[in-house]
């Protein structure tokens, strides 16, 4: 039983090792408003594993904003108070709760990842509080929300994405890469402007 072993996988490429991070039935579909209705008792149960470490919960992604397209998935990303890697305990009680340790992101240290398959799916993120990965994925979000013209541009990217690479969840985030970097750094433009 996973919950009963110790769980040493620290990084990325060893997550790849034990357990594929690729996924192989990429598809978009039209956005469901009952993602959020799902988000809301998940992160109950996702937030009582980290307890005080957690500083805030949110919902992210595509399936996060109204109108855009999105892998069916819902995104849940926490921001814990000490950035510290998941400990035993927590790793165990998310295995309990059905998800797969998959470690952290080569690409960006501090950001650590879990998925959840069943007859709804999760994605599930820690990083820290104080962080360019939470600020930057909530800007994107909210910025997002705010701009319906970008919302139809990145459909249309999103589409492109699936058409081009239907079989691999790489290839789909290579080819969206370029649009989601401008996306970035209007989103950060916005939101400094906001504040």
């Amino acid at each position: 039983m996973l919950a009963e072993q110790p769980i040493t996988v620290r990084t990325m490429s060893e997550a790849t090792e034990r357990q594929s991070v690729e996924e192989t039935d990429i598809r978009v579909v039209a956005h469901e408003p009952e993602w959020s209705q799902l988000y809301v008792p998940e992160a109950r149960r996702v937030e009582s594993v980290f307890g005080e470490r957690c500083a805030a919960i949110e919902h992210i992604g595509s399936t996060a904003v109204a109108g855009l397209l999105a892998k069916p998935i819902v995104d849940i990303l926490v921001a814990t108070v000490d950035g510290a890697a998941p400990s035993p305990a927590e790793l165990q009680a998310l295995a309990a709760l059905g998800y797969v340790f998959l470690g952290e992101d080569g690409r960006r240290p501090g950001r650590w990842f879990w998925r959840k398959r069943g007859s709804v799916a999760f994605n599930l993120g820690i990083v820290p509080a104080i962080s360019e990965l939470w600020r930057d994925n909530l800007s994107v979000r909210d910025y997002l929300r705010d701009h319906p013209h970008e919302v139809r541009q990145y459909a249309e990217i999103k589409r492109q994405a699936v058409q081009a690479s239907p079989n691999s969840l790489l290839g789909y985030q290579n080819y969206k890469r370029e649009f989601m970097q401008g996306l970035r750094a209007r989103a950060l433009e916005w939101n400094a402007g906001r504040t």
